[in-house]
């Protein structure tokens, strides 16, 4: 098949949709299909480089929104029309049903090119601004999607209730995304020395490990009180316990604050963000990795902590819980202190951490590799393709009724 996958936000703008759509597409090209990336430019992210193996096609709009990374013009989608007319697509899979450029895309290929649409939903709506006024012209403008996937459970149920009447007879099914088990393993014992003798950490330390956006609902900021709290209850606080925590954003100043207001300063390294393939040795660095976001739809970061054989312990307000087995393969909490609570008892139990971890590798190889996530993708294509040929099929038969009983009623 020769798929259109189409968002507002792909590299170099670095996120989960980002890397999930990279991979997608690698996926596809390996399983001998010619997948194309379609977003727009990022001029402001310029110079980059585009040595991807399958075709990213760029385009300019007069309308960008930096802040948001979204553009979107007339003009570009008239040259997006014309490459649809060109490359003559089977499919088109877009990212992000609140992507302006995903949206404008998918009602081209649907509307003006005939080419079903599959659409991904890799987040929660919320509560945004003017909601009451942004919902029903969701539901408008997504109505010619003919399949659409969510990556996690809660994700599926944000997105049925967001459609409501307007879904009709079109399924949401649940697709997480994948994960190159081959390259995120578990390290051996020289590269998991090497990796932590690179950021200076002893063989007696317990490494806490946080990866991702520091914004108001990855909660990052409220880590050193979580850990500050769970090292006094498991009585860890005279032991050695580091902390590495890897990210940016609007909350990283109210992070840094915290952590000299708890006293754990001294125990944490702080890094900006980095490519993906660097993330690797971190996680091999970690023993355990802390997800305290909320609304998290289905995190690249847990599937990455998981296959490298890491327990996580994060919050179960979000697609977490589709991914750890709640004393399995880590800890979900619905609290903050329950978080705290939850991360004392792997201080304590430190034997915990590499039989939890184990546990996650296994799911993660058996539920969530890139063998079964494109598998599954695969099988969603073919039901999109084959229920818009119905429905266009169903359509033809109307139009001809409609005609032949508009010329009997002439005669």
């Amino acid at each position: 098949m020769r798929i259109a996958i189409a968002s507002d936000w792909f590299y170099p703008k670095i996120g989960g949709i980002e890397a999930h759509m990279d991979e997608l597409a690698r996926h596809l090209l390996d399983a001998g299909h010619e997948p194309h990336i379609i977003t727009h430019d990022y001029r402001y992210l310029a110079p980059y480089n585009d040595g991807f193996p399958y075709p990213v096609h760029r385009f300019s709009g007069s309308i960008y929104l930096r802040e948001y990374h979204v553009s979107l013009s007339p003009g570009q989608l008239r040259k997006i029309n014309r490459l649809y007319r060109t490359m003559d697509f089977d499919l088109t899979h877009v990212h992000s049903i609140y992507s302006p450029f995903s949206i404008a895309v998918a009602n081209l290929s649907r509307g003006i090119r005939n080419v079903p649409v599959v659409a991904t939903n890799h987040s929660f709506f919320g509560e945004p601004k003017m909601g009451d006024i942004i919902k029903p012209l969701l539901r408008y403008y997504l109505r010619r999607m003919d399949v659409f996937i969510a990556v996690s459970t809660p994700v599926a149920e944000d997105t049925k209730e967001l459609l409501g009447q307007s879904l009709r007879d079109r399924s949401v099914e649940i697709i997480p995304n994948g994960i190159d088990v081959d390259y995120w393993r578990p390290a051996d014992e020289e590269e998991r020395e090497n990796a932590r003798s690179n950021l200076g950490i002893k063989d007696n330390e317990i490494v806490l490990l946080y990866v991702g956006r520091m914004t108001e609902r990855k909660q990052a900021h409220r880590l050193p009180f979580v850990i500050s709290s769970a090292l006094k209850m498991s009585g860890m606080d005279k032991y050695h316990v580091k902390i590495i925590m890897v990210g940016n954003g609007s909350m990283r100043d109210k992070l840094e604050e915290n952590l000299r207001i708890t006293g754990i300063v001294n125990r944490t390294i702080l890094m900006d963000f980095m490519p993906r393939e660097k993330l690797r040795e971190i996680y091999w660095a970690a023993d355990v990795v802390l997800m305290p976001g909320i609304l998290e739809a289905f995190p690249i970061v847990g599937l990455e902590a998981s296959a490298t054989g890491k327990l996580i312990v994060g919050r179960n307000e979000s697609g977490l819980s589709d991914l750890i087995i709640d004393g399995q393969t880590g800890f979900l909490s619905y609290s903050e202190k329950e978080l705290s609570e939850k991360l004392a008892i792997v201080l304590s139990h430190t034997e915990l951490i590499p039989k939890m971890g184990k546990e996650a590798r296994k799911r993660a190889e058996k539920e969530f590799a890139w063998k079964v996530t494109l598998k599954r993708l695969l099988s969603v294509y073919k039901a999109a393709i084959n229920r818009a040929e119905e429905f266009d099929n169903r359509y033809l038969l109307y139009r001809v009724f409609r005609r032949i009983a508009d010329g009997n009623n002439q005669l």
